[in-house]
Protein backbone atom coordinates (compact mmCIF):
# COMPACT_ATOMS: atom_id res chain seq x y z
CA UNK A 1 0.00 0.00 0.00
CA UNK A 2 1.11 3.43 -0.69
CA UNK A 3 1.14 6.57 1.57
CA UNK A 4 2.59 10.09 0.85
CA UNK A 5 5.20 10.46 3.01
CA UNK A 6 3.99 14.19 3.61
CA UNK A 7 1.78 16.99 2.14
CA UNK A 8 3.24 19.89 0.64
CA UNK A 9 2.06 23.30 -0.84
CA UNK A 10 3.59 24.44 -4.21
CA UNK A 11 5.09 27.12 -2.13
CA UNK A 12 7.21 24.94 -0.27
CA UNK A 13 9.21 23.55 -3.12
CA UNK A 14 11.36 25.42 -5.69
CA UNK A 15 13.29 24.45 -8.50
CA UNK A 16 16.86 25.38 -7.95
CA UNK A 17 20.04 25.06 -10.06
CA UNK A 18 22.70 25.91 -6.71
CA UNK A 19 25.89 25.86 -6.01
CA UNK A 20 28.66 22.74 -6.54
CA UNK A 21 25.30 20.44 -7.89
CA UNK A 22 27.13 17.30 -9.93
CA UNK A 23 24.22 17.87 -11.70
CA UNK A 24 24.97 20.80 -12.91
CA UNK A 25 26.54 19.72 -16.14
CA UNK A 26 23.95 17.37 -16.88
CA UNK A 27 21.31 19.72 -16.77
CA UNK A 28 23.09 22.58 -18.75
CA UNK A 29 23.21 19.74 -22.02
CA UNK A 30 19.20 19.14 -21.30
CA UNK A 31 16.65 19.22 -24.16
CA UNK A 32 13.79 19.45 -21.05
CA UNK A 33 13.56 19.25 -17.11
CA UNK A 34 10.39 17.97 -15.39
CA UNK A 35 9.69 19.05 -12.33
CA UNK A 36 7.38 16.85 -9.92
CA UNK A 37 5.12 18.11 -7.46
CA UNK A 38 2.73 16.70 -5.48
CA UNK A 39 -0.49 18.18 -4.48
CA UNK A 40 -3.38 16.99 -2.08
CA UNK A 41 -4.31 13.73 -4.24
CA UNK A 42 -2.05 14.01 -7.33
CA UNK A 43 1.75 14.17 -8.33
CA UNK A 44 2.14 16.45 -11.57
CA UNK A 45 4.61 16.49 -13.92
CA UNK A 46 5.42 20.11 -15.91
CA UNK A 47 7.89 21.38 -18.09
CA UNK A 48 10.28 23.67 -16.40
CA UNK A 49 10.81 26.10 -19.18
CA UNK A 50 7.16 26.78 -19.96
CA UNK A 51 5.51 26.16 -16.43
CA UNK A 52 2.81 23.89 -19.06
CA UNK A 53 1.74 20.38 -17.49
CA UNK A 54 2.90 17.44 -18.67
CA UNK A 55 1.65 14.59 -17.07
CA UNK A 56 -0.97 13.59 -13.82
CA UNK A 57 -0.41 10.69 -11.39
CA UNK A 58 -3.71 9.48 -9.42
CA UNK A 59 -2.44 7.82 -6.54
CA UNK A 60 -4.64 5.42 -4.64
CA UNK A 61 -2.86 4.33 -1.58
CA UNK A 62 -5.44 2.09 -0.32
CA UNK A 63 -4.83 -0.05 -3.64
CA UNK A 64 -1.56 0.32 -4.29
CA UNK A 65 -2.11 2.66 -7.10
CA UNK A 66 -0.49 4.95 -9.55
CA UNK A 67 -2.89 6.33 -12.63
CA UNK A 68 -0.47 8.11 -14.96
CA UNK A 69 -2.61 10.49 -17.28
CA UNK A 70 -1.29 12.65 -20.46
CA UNK A 71 -2.00 16.60 -19.23
CA UNK A 72 -5.67 17.05 -20.37
CA UNK A 73 -6.72 13.22 -21.28
CA UNK A 74 -9.49 10.95 -18.97
CA UNK A 75 -7.74 8.19 -20.92
CA UNK A 76 -4.93 6.40 -18.44
CA UNK A 77 -1.35 6.17 -20.06
CA UNK A 78 -0.51 3.31 -17.61
CA UNK A 79 -2.00 2.02 -14.41
CA UNK A 80 0.66 0.61 -11.83
CA UNK A 81 -0.52 -1.40 -8.98
CA UNK A 82 1.36 -2.70 -6.27
CA UNK A 83 1.28 -5.93 -4.44
CA UNK A 84 1.96 -7.13 -0.76
CA UNK A 85 2.40 -10.71 -1.96
CA UNK A 86 1.68 -11.62 -5.77
CA UNK A 87 4.22 -9.37 -8.02
CA UNK A 88 3.43 -5.67 -9.26
CA UNK A 89 1.51 -5.01 -12.72
CA UNK A 90 1.22 -2.87 -15.43
CA UNK A 91 -1.31 -1.99 -17.44
CA UNK A 92 -0.79 0.48 -20.45
CA UNK A 93 -3.39 1.83 -22.64
CA UNK A 94 -4.33 -0.94 -24.81
CA UNK A 95 -2.67 -3.44 -23.47
CA UNK A 96 -3.39 -6.25 -20.91
CA UNK A 97 -2.31 -6.09 -17.50
CA UNK A 98 0.69 -7.44 -17.12
CA UNK A 99 3.69 -8.11 -14.18
CA UNK A 100 5.47 -5.25 -13.90
CA UNK A 101 8.82 -7.75 -14.78
CA UNK A 102 7.56 -8.32 -17.72
CA UNK A 103 8.33 -4.44 -18.86
CA UNK A 104 10.80 -3.73 -16.44
CA UNK A 105 13.44 -5.77 -14.65
CA UNK A 106 14.60 -4.54 -11.76
CA UNK A 107 17.94 -6.13 -9.84
CA UNK A 108 17.22 -5.17 -6.44
CA UNK A 109 21.24 -5.92 -4.66
CA UNK A 110 22.93 -3.66 -8.01
CA UNK A 111 19.62 -1.46 -7.32
CA UNK A 112 19.37 -1.51 -11.17
CA UNK A 113 16.29 -1.96 -13.35
CA UNK A 114 16.25 -2.05 -17.27
CA UNK A 115 13.30 -1.45 -19.76
CA UNK A 116 12.43 -1.80 -23.08
CA UNK A 117 10.78 0.76 -25.84
CA UNK A 118 10.77 1.14 -29.01
CA UNK A 119 13.09 -2.19 -29.69
CA UNK A 120 16.09 -0.36 -27.38
CA UNK A 121 16.86 -1.15 -23.93
CA UNK A 122 17.52 1.44 -20.92
CA UNK A 123 18.57 0.86 -17.51
CA UNK A 124 17.89 3.35 -14.32
CA UNK A 125 20.67 3.27 -11.89
CA UNK A 126 21.04 4.37 -8.23
CA UNK A 127 24.22 5.02 -6.31
CA UNK A 128 24.20 5.31 -2.63
CA UNK A 129 21.99 8.90 -2.09
CA UNK A 130 22.39 10.07 -5.69
CA UNK A 131 19.96 10.59 -8.24
CA UNK A 132 18.67 7.99 -11.00
CA UNK A 133 20.67 7.78 -13.30
CA UNK A 134 19.30 6.58 -17.19
CA UNK A 135 22.05 4.96 -19.24
CA UNK A 136 20.88 3.87 -22.94
CA UNK A 137 22.25 0.12 -23.18
CA UNK A 138 23.14 0.84 -27.51
CA UNK A 139 25.74 3.63 -26.13
CA UNK A 140 26.28 3.15 -22.80
CA UNK A 141 25.71 6.98 -22.65
CA UNK A 142 23.23 8.50 -19.72
CA UNK A 143 20.57 10.27 -21.21
CA UNK A 144 18.18 11.15 -17.94
CA UNK A 145 18.52 11.63 -14.45
CA UNK A 146 15.65 11.90 -12.13
CA UNK A 147 16.85 14.15 -8.42
CA UNK A 148 14.02 13.44 -5.79
CA UNK A 149 13.51 15.89 -3.37
CA UNK A 150 16.35 17.24 -1.18
CA UNK A 151 17.34 20.54 0.98
CA UNK A 152 19.55 22.46 -0.59
CA UNK A 153 22.22 24.88 2.34
CA UNK A 154 23.02 28.78 1.15
CA UNK A 155 25.84 28.66 3.59
CA UNK A 156 26.55 32.21 2.79
CA UNK A 157 22.93 33.35 3.24
CA UNK A 158 22.79 31.19 6.10
CA UNK A 159 19.14 29.62 4.96
CA UNK A 160 18.51 26.24 3.33
CA UNK A 161 15.84 25.34 0.83
CA UNK A 162 13.81 22.44 -0.39
CA UNK A 163 14.57 21.33 -4.12
CA UNK A 164 11.72 20.33 -6.41
CA UNK A 165 12.11 16.54 -7.21
CA UNK A 166 12.89 16.69 -11.54
CA UNK A 167 13.96 14.94 -14.35
CA UNK A 168 16.67 15.88 -16.90
CA UNK A 169 15.80 14.66 -20.39
CA UNK A 170 18.67 14.82 -22.77
CA UNK A 171 17.15 14.17 -26.54
CA UNK A 172 17.58 10.74 -26.64
CA UNK A 173 15.37 10.50 -23.42
CA UNK A 174 12.35 12.96 -24.71
CA UNK A 175 12.05 10.20 -27.27
CA UNK A 176 10.54 8.08 -24.85
CA UNK A 177 9.73 10.92 -22.61
CA UNK A 178 6.42 8.66 -21.35
CA UNK A 179 8.60 5.61 -20.21
CA UNK A 180 11.00 7.56 -18.53
CA UNK A 181 8.16 9.37 -16.84
CA UNK A 182 6.55 6.63 -15.65
CA UNK A 183 9.40 4.45 -14.64
CA UNK A 184 11.10 6.97 -13.01
CA UNK A 185 8.10 7.59 -10.63
CA UNK A 186 7.25 3.76 -10.05
CA UNK A 187 10.88 3.14 -9.27
CA UNK A 188 10.77 6.13 -6.48
CA UNK A 189 7.97 4.90 -4.51
CA UNK A 190 9.93 1.72 -4.30
CA UNK A 191 11.41 1.74 -0.57
CA UNK A 192 14.64 -0.37 -1.93
CA UNK A 193 15.18 2.83 -3.77
CA UNK A 194 14.01 5.19 -1.31
CA UNK A 195 15.23 4.03 2.00
CA UNK A 196 17.96 6.79 2.50
CA UNK A 197 15.47 9.55 1.08
CA UNK A 198 12.81 10.34 4.15
CA UNK A 199 11.42 13.26 1.50
CA UNK A 200 10.58 10.37 -1.02
CA UNK A 201 6.99 11.28 -2.36
CA UNK A 202 5.66 7.85 -2.33
CA UNK A 203 6.53 5.57 0.36
CA UNK A 204 4.91 2.02 1.18
CA UNK A 205 3.21 1.79 4.18
CA UNK A 206 4.47 -1.16 5.89
CA UNK A 207 2.07 -0.99 9.22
Amino acid sequence: MLETSRQNTAEDLTPMKSGPDPLSTFEEQATAIFDVLESKSDVLVSDRSTGQELYKVERVPHHGKMIFHRAGSSEPLAIFEHKSIVPDTITFAGGKNMHLSHWMHVQETALSATFEEKGHKYTWMKYDNGPFTLIAESNQKRIASFEQKRHVETPAEGTSRTALPHIVMLSEAEEIKDAVVISALILEHDKRWTRNNDESIFIYNIL
